[in-house]
């Protein structure tokens, strides 16, 4: 096994450089059969990376990235297939080839990466077929690629629906907040607006009630009683009165007084009346002063109030559409997307196949008039393609067969020959830091828009772990922390306490 691994180079090569079939006779038998093996083992890998798909999918319960021992649980439950295929025989292995970015988890990309290198796998071992001129074997291990072709175009656009669906549940959660924010801020608008309220109603029963106790004072003085003074024809009868009594006419002065103590009574009624009707007109003046004075600031509250509704609807109406403004950006640029990843993945394969046969074949009608026109030179300077395409990163000579398979798989990623979807991976994280993009080689999502979009959405207070040095005082006495004081339930309860209240000032504009 490892000689026929090793060789096989050696003797694809052979078989390039020369155009008749005596190449196949120097090939030896344990080759041919070992190439035609692994043939038909990878005819059955659509069906073996289904299997590994569905795993992948029944182990996923939080509907996120795959961590360490779900990945375990995945190999141990399809560790033949994986094996057969990949001749990985560990799940620690299996994970570590796998875990690019080193972060514990196999997100979206690194999950489709498996598939993608056992296609590449699959590629490998059909230009060994063609090679060895097993056509038949050929052309069912080409349909079998071309069916994982399509199988992982699915994949990819399973998974990425997934984060596209959990992007458009936080755009709505930012919607939500935006909400929730504008909600307590009217809250606490209103709120301020009824203390001031009540505080201005209560200074005005205050002065009020001073100004009432001002007057009374005022009334009861003696000076207010001297204002209503009694009748002038009172004191010419009282004059009389005297007179009379002085001429000693008897009979005339009881008709005086008689009559004078009449009017005297009279006019004392009258002065009391008048005197009372007097404080009873001033009362009434101030308290109708002070009717109209609370009617004009119940009338300006009513305008403030409305005024601070007006606003509120406004904003209102404006804030639902900017929670929507962005809605059809994200459905535009994430279809896109899916139909671009769609594209590549039904195409890139096949045109990469295209591109490499019109390689081999210059190469090949190259050979073949360079030794036509100076054969000794090219006896003498013989490469094969082979030798013309491998990189530096070599195979060593010495080591397990694990070894050699691991060693393999990170050729293969490390070539990036594969099919890159960039699902959860950025376009350009994997490019070297002087790479200078050409125009036809521009590519991209515009995905990172959507961040930029997303990027506001806040974190939940209880998710958010306080500093060490923040729950304690210099005193080493523990903090009380606002913040963390309501449970969720609480948190929750209030925010409908507060939108329902909205809602009905809302209503309350219609009207």
């Amino acid at each position: 096994m490892l000689q026929t691994e090793t060789k096989s180079s050696l003797y694809a090569s052979k078989l390039i450089q020369q155009t008749n079939y005596s190449a196949l006779s120097s090939l030896p038998k344990t080759y041919i059969r070992q190439v035609q093996a692994e043939g038909e083992i990878f005819m059955a890998a659509p069906q073996k990376c289904a299997n590994i798909w569905k795993e992948f999918r029944r182990n996923d319960f939080t509907q996120v990235q795959i961590p360490y021992k779900t990945a375990l649980q995945v190999f141990d439950a399809c560790k033949d297939d994986i094996y057969s295929m990949l001749k990985v025989n560990s799940g620690k292995d299996f994970f570590d080839l796998f875990d690019q970015d080193n972060d514990g988890y196999l997100n979206e990309d690194e999950q489709i990466l498996v598939f993608s290198i056992i296609k590449e796998k699959m590629q490998q071992v059909a230009n060994l077929l063609l090679q060895i001129q097993q056509y038949v074997p050929f052309k069912q291990l080409m349909k079998s690629i071309r069916t994982l072709e399509t199988n992982i175009c699915e994949y990819q656009d399973v998974l990425r629906k997934k984060i596209y669906k959990s992007e458009i549940a936080t755009y709505k959660e930012i919607g939500l907040e935006k909400l929730d924010d504008f909600y307590e801020k009217y809250y606490n608008y209103f709120q301020n607006f009824e203390q001031q309220k009540q505080i201005r109603i209560q200074t005005q029963i205050i002065q009020q009630q001073e100004e009432m106790n001002q007057l009374e004072e005022k009334l009861s003085k003696n000076t207010e009683f001297l204002k209503v003074k009694p009748k002038r024809k009172l004191k010419d009868l009282q004059t009389q009165e005297k007179l009379v009594s002085l001429d000693e006419r008897v009979e005339e002065a009881l008709d005086f007084r008689r009559e004078l103590k009449n009017m005297e009574k009279q006019e004392q009624q009258r002065v009391a009346s008048e005197q009372n009707k007097r404080i009873e007109r001033q009362k009434d003046e101030l308290e109708r002063k002070h009717q109209k004075q609370t009617e004009q600031l119940k009338a300006k509250l009513i305008e403030q109030e409305h005024k601070l509704i007006i606003q509120l609807k406004k904003e209102y109406n404006v804030l639902l559409k900017q929670i929507g403004l962005h809605s059809n950006e994200i459905e535009r640029i994430q279809s896109s997307a899916m139909q671009s990843a769609i594209r590549k993945g039904e195409k890139e394969g096949e045109l990469k196949r295209m591109k490499e046969r019109t390689r081999i074949q210059n190469f090949i009608i190259g050979d073949a008039k360079s030794t036509l026109i100076s054969p000794r030179i090219q006896q003498q300077n013989a490469t094969t393609y082979e030798d013309s395409s491998s990189s530096s990163y070599r195979q060593p000579l010495t080591s397990s067969k694990s070894e050699r398979a691991m060693h393999d798989i990170k050729t293969l990623i490390h070539k990036q020959n594969y099919t890159q979807f960039y699902i959860k991976k950025k376009y350009g994280a994997d490019l070297p830091v002087n790479y200078q993009p050409e125009p036809y080689k521009v590519q991209g999502d515009n995905h990172e828009r959507i961040e930029k979009i997303l990027s506001v959405k806040k974190k939940n207070p209880h998710d958010i772990l306080p500093s060490l040095t923040e729950l304690y005082d210099l005193d080493m006495k523990e903090q009380n922390l606002g913040h963390t004081q309501k449970s969720e339930s609480e948190l929750i309860q209030e925010r409908l306490k507060k939108k329902q209240y909205i809602l009905e000032k809302l209503e309350e504009s219609t009207h």
